[in-house]
């Protein structure tokens, strides 16, 4: 069975790898960073389809990591744990320091959700919640970054 976990583990590595990838593209593109609801409503539809293209790439990799990524390295490290949510899942990685805080994993778990579904009566929420997810990507990215490294550095592949 850990060569299942194993092999669900590098599937869905290279799968984020692909995600982070185009986020970190994106960091580069999005010089017009802060907004504000002048800066908003002025943006171009480049611009726009930069911002969309990060929404959507931060989606999918919180998706992932939170589907694949995370749950596969726990099955990884406890093989013997089976059917336990994934908050205890996610508990566990931060204990033995996979990543820093299962909080923060949630906190961006909310804004993943808040970006996810935009109103035109709500500008100035979807603003801050751009203006978030922008100054707290790089963050974000090494919660990626630092879980592969964990699994590198103890040779669970």
């Amino acid at each position: 069975m850990t060569d299942r976990w194993k092999s669900d583990y590098l599937q869905s590595v290279e799968e984020c790898r692909r995600h982070v990838g185009c986020l970190e593209r994106s960091l580069t593109l999005l010089t017009f960073f802060p907004l504000d609801i002048n800066s908003y409503h002025q943006l171009t539809e480049e611009q726009i389809e930069h911002i969309d293209q990060m929404i959507y790439r931060f989606m999918k990799l919180q998706d992932s990591m939170g589907r694949k990524l995370f749950p596969s390295l726990f099955q990884i490290l406890e093989p013997e744990k089976t059917d336990i949510p994934f908050l205890d899942k996610l508990s566990h990685l931060e204990k033995i320091s996979v990543i820093d805080s299962a909080d923060d994993w949630l906190e961006y778990r909310v804004l993943r959700n808040n970006l996810a579904h935009e109103y035109p009566d709500r500008e100035e929420e979807m603003i801050t919640n751009l203006n978030l997810l922008v100054e707290r990507l790089p963050s974000f990215l090494t919660i990626y970054s630092g879980s592969v490294q964990f699994a590198r550095d103890r040779s669970l592949l």
